[in-house]
């Protein structure tokens, strides 16, 4: 079962990319980046998760545009896959990319301390 859930899930981050930056002519929605989908197990529900800008202004725009384009994309996605129900779709911020260069950093600031300390005891 699973591997037919990533082949649907798969299937619909790839549609509602497409319809999004090619078929929508709302600025808010311009070039957005759609990392993954995950889905209920009976796939009547699609989480759809989004990279978006650090600007909460620019996030807040794009998610009111997103809402209101929710519809639309999910007709078209009833036009381009057979499924025999159509996701009701949600809108999510992905945040596990934005979380893993925090740790990053903070990880080079370790790195940094750790140099750092090691160059203190050489002179010592």
């Amino acid at each position: 079962m699973t591997d037919r859930m990533d082949r649907v899930q798969e299937m619909v981050r790839r549609e509602v990319a497409h319809i999004l930056n090619e078929e929508l002519s709302d600025p808010r929605i311009k070039s957005l980046t759609i990392t993954r989908v995950e889905m209920t197990r009976d796939l009547r529900i699609a989480k759809v998760f989004c990279e978006f800008p650090d600007n909460e202004e620019e996030k807040k725009a794009i998610l009111k545009g997103l809402k209101s384009a929710r519809t639309f994309v999910r007709s078209q996605l009833a036009k381009r896959i057979s499924l025999k129900f159509i996701p009701r779709i949600s809108f999510r911020e992905d945040t596990y990319n934005k979380k893993e260069r925090e740790i990053d950093i903070i990880f080079d600031k370790i790195k940094e301390e750790k140099n750092e300390i090691r160059g203190d005891e050489h002179e010592h």
